[in-house]
């Protein structure tokens, strides 16, 4: 069976520069089984690429901001009604040739396959982008092997708990059914997040490393300051511990990933802690308050703690939603998640080392004991 027409969905924001790569290279390797039908999500460009589309004849749905990455996606998906399958790709990618093709046949094979993913390389084609992830305990999500040679790598299809958002081809109805990618998220780990979902829900999703698309890594999330993003990171991380880990598992994940926090925010943190420690002896009268000030990252994850505090009420209506929907246990999705204790923080050996303290303390390894 072939698709009557391939929807292909990609969202912009002041992107012009990678789209006058991305739209060519779209047209030339996609295999001329199917047609193909563009929709640009416009987050409300301002540097030329919505005159450059209407030039281009391409079709557009230009927003009035922008809305980020989840929820362009999700209304793209949303429009294209006559499509069965939908690629999602990053506008800073660029397909190669016959890219479509093994990603739609692991769709044919099977009807419980709601996404396909492709493995995304460098700009060179060379080394490894995304060819699979781990899912840490706390939500975070990380690439195995990233910057290693495609060599490496098997030609086949694998089941993981996710594929990158940015190099996806989904099917559209069971995409819809399960809410897509979360909208509240913004952007980041939505795809980590749509994954568990659809494997709760009794759905799979696969990894067809024959798919190959190149990858420009932070070409355009890069343009975001750092501290912003990772107030992003760090909140939808929080948010994906809470919506999806079912009740037996829940309460220990987030308070272990609540403290996980806090000593990240210490270790991004710039000032002399010891102005904080009760001087010996104490002097005669209490000292004047001083202020401290910390770095913007641990500022950033202070702010993605309190945006989980402040609308806990509307996330956990999200997660009675989610939680509906449950088909399988968590039990037998930890395989997926590859080494839970896998700490967010990676370059640093002393978060590191806490990291793993609290999954021993928190008795968190006991989740993987529970899955074999």
């Amino acid at each position: 069976m072939t698709p009557s027409t391939l929807g292909v969905v990609t969202v912009t924001h002041n992107g012009l520069d990678h789209l006058k790569s991305f739209v060519p290279a779209l047209t030339k390797h996609t295999s001329d089984e199917w047609p193909l039908r563009l929709l640009v999500i416009d987050n409300a460009s301002t540097d030329g690429t919505d005159e450059w589309l209407k030039n281009q004849n391409i079709e557009t749905i230009r927003l009035d901001s922008n809305h980020g990455f989840a929820q362009p996606n999700n209304l793209g998906v949303e429009k294209l009604d006559d499509c069965e399958y939908v690629a999602l790709l990053n506008n800073d990618t660029q397909v190669c040739n016959g890219w479509s093709t093994p990603m739609i046949e692991a769709l044919n094979a099977d009807p419980s396959i709601v996404a396909a993913g492709a493995l995304l390389t460098d700009w060179t084609g060379e080394k490894i982008d995304f060819a699979g992830g781990v899912v840490s305990f706390s939500g975070h999500a990380h690439q195995t092997n990233q910057g290693k040679p495609v060599s490496i790598i098997d030609s086949g299809n694998r089941e993981v708990l996710f594929v990158c958002g940015g190099a996806m081809i989904v099917r559209r109805s069971l995409f819809l059914e399960l809410g897509g990618f979360d909208p509240d998220f913004f952007a980041y780990f939505e795809d980590v997040d749509f994954g568990w979902r659809a494997w709760m829900a009794g759905y799979r999703i696969v990894l067809t490393t024959a798919s190959r698309v190149m990858h420009r890594h932070q070409g355009t999330a890069g343009r975001l300051p750092f501290p912003p993003r990772m107030r992003l990171y760090e909140r939808n991380a929080l948010c994906t511990v809470l919506k999806n880990y079912e009740e037996s598992y829940l309460w220990p994940a987030l308070a272990a990933s609540l403290l996980a926090v806090y000593e990240r925010m210490a270790a991004y943190s710039s000032f002399d802690y010891r102005g904080l420690i009760p001087s010996d002896p104490l002097p005669p009268k209490a000292p004047a308050e001083g202020n401290y000030a910390i770095s913007a990252l641990s500022g950033a994850q202070l702010l993605a703690v309190a945006d989980l505090a402040e609308q806990w009420d509307f996330w956990m209506q999200k997660r009675t939603i989610t939680q509906q929907m449950r088909k399988k246990a968590d039990r037998d999705l930890f395989p997926l998640f590859g080494d839970m204790a896998i700490p967010p923080l990676l370059g640093d050996e002393t978060y590191a080392k806490i990291h793993r303290l609290i999954v021993e303390n928190m008795h968190l390894d006991l989740f993987t004991d529970k899955a074999s």
